[in-house]
């Protein structure tokens, strides 16, 4: 594992020959690998799973094309560069502006560290304490949270989520264990995700964007219905996960027993995913409002775990939800691209 992570560090210092450099209307971009995944019946959920992923149940999912790995520092790095963030067109709904102009940078950090707050107080501190996928220090984290006053709460969110603030660039970005070029990037909001997905379909003439929730879990399981996205059952050795005991993302595709049969990189560990998605209850249905864009109080659904999080999270039918304007270590997103009739 450490020599693959080292050769794929070395080769996205040089320019890794899998993203295609092209030049576009709007500043140089990366052409993704991408692979097919064929229209048909696609199973999701999980009648074993939580209760958020019941029932298990098929959807009809249209063809479309998934990359092969999760969006890179390299990728997003000529998105700043062309002035990504100076342009609002790629920012195309009202909610996405005002998270733009510093309106509501900080709310998603503020609204999920105050629910988590609400959660630990129905948990003892002996039970914190003995969690074991967490660190020592988040550890103290939580227990923090939960003996918080609300006053010294506030104070604290507002120091880690400061009101108004202007983002031009994601979260960590200077982060030396989050940074390197073949690395996934984290601390993406969703709108950004959104965002670098219309830049790149000006770039390509091409109808990118994020999965919905559908088309992640059809990718990722397969019309067999694999639990991981690699197979029938956990394998430390094929995906970043807390059990890898890596404690950072690595380059992407450096788990080569950890693809799809397809050939899809890090479905199952390394980032957290964005979906297109609003959280609904399961059976999934395109028609519900979910896949509304404009509903700018909708919590997004992220899929396929991260490196901070352990082997249950990493199955193909668990669904995760944040805030759309949360930016964190875990989270990144992967592009597909549609037929030009069916671009959401």
């Amino acid at each position: 594992m450490r020599a693959r992570i080292d050769a794929a560090e070395a080769l996205g210092q040089l320019g890794d020959p899998r993203f295609e450099r092209r030049a576009g209307p709007h500043g140089d971009y990366l052409l993704p690998p991408l692979v097919a995944i064929p229209a048909g019946t696609y199973p999701l959920g999980d009648d074993d799973g939580y209760d958020w992923e019941k029932p298990a149940h098929t959807v009809p999912v249209g063809p479309f094309e998934m990359g092969v790995f999760p969006l890179t520092n390299a990728e997003y790095r000529l998105f700043i560069s062309a002035g990504g963030y100076e342009e609002e067109r790629w920012w195309d709904t009202e909610a996405a502006r005002e998270w733009l102009r510093g309106e509501s940078s900080g709310e998603g950090g503020k609204a999920y560290y105050r629910e988590l707050s609400t959660q630990l107080e129905d948990i003892s501190d002996e039970e914190i304490r003995q969690l074991t996928n967490v660190t020592p220090d988040q550890i103290d984290v939580l227990l923090w949270l939960k003996h918080a006053e609300e006053g010294e709460l506030e104070e604290q969110l507002e120091k880690w989520y400061p009101s108004g603030k202007h983002y031009r660039q994601p979260e960590f970005w200077d982060d030396s264990r989050f940074n390197h070029p073949a690395r996934p990037v984290v601390g993406l909001t969703w709108f950004e995700a959104r965002a670098y997905c219309a830049w790149l379909s000006a770039q390509t003439g091409d109808a990118y964007g994020l999965p919905t929730e559908a088309e992640w879990e059809a990718a990722a399981r397969g019309p067999e219905g694999r639990a991981y996205a690699y197979g029938p059952e956990f394998d430390v050795e094929t995906g970043n996960t807390f059990e890898s005991h890596l404690r950072r993302t690595t380059p992407v595709g450096v788990f080569p027993d950890g693809a799809t049969p397809q050939g899809i990189f890090d479905l199952s560990g390394n980032v957290w995913e964005w979906t297109t998605s609003a959280y609904r209850s399961y059976e999934y249905d395109a028609n519900d409002g979910r896949e509304d864009t404009e509903d700018a109080q909708a919590r997004r659904v992220l899929r396929g775990g991260s490196w901070n999080h352990d082997q249950d999270y990493a199955r193909a039918a668990y669904r995760n939800l944040n805030h759309p304007n949360l930016r964190n270590n875990v989270a990144g997103c992967r592009v597909v691209r549609r037929p030009p009739s069916q671009a959401l």
